[in-house]
């Protein structure tokens, strides 16, 4: 199995992680000095309600242990 980073070309503030075996993608996003997370299904607990799609969820101001927890969840999936 492989994981994926991937960027837009445009969107470089936004990265797309991917695993084979796993649906969905997870999205690490950095804006204004802040970084927050956007996934398919929930790694990091109660998401902040502010996702612009429905089937996503959405975690604002995530903490680097938070996001080293995520990459863990997604490698042992």
């Amino acid at each position: 199995m492989s994981l994926r980073v991937t960027t837009q070309q445009v969107d470089t503030w936004k990265k797309r992680i991917q695993r084979d075996g796993l649906k969905g993608s997870t999205y690490f996003c950095q804006q204004s000095g802040a970084v927050w997370v956007s996934a398919s299904s929930d790694h990091l607990g109660k998401d902040s309600g502010n996702s612009s799609l429905s089937s996503y969820l959405r975690w604002d101001n995530v903490s680097a242990a938070a996001l080293v927890e995520l990459l863990y969840a997604i490698e042992t999936a």
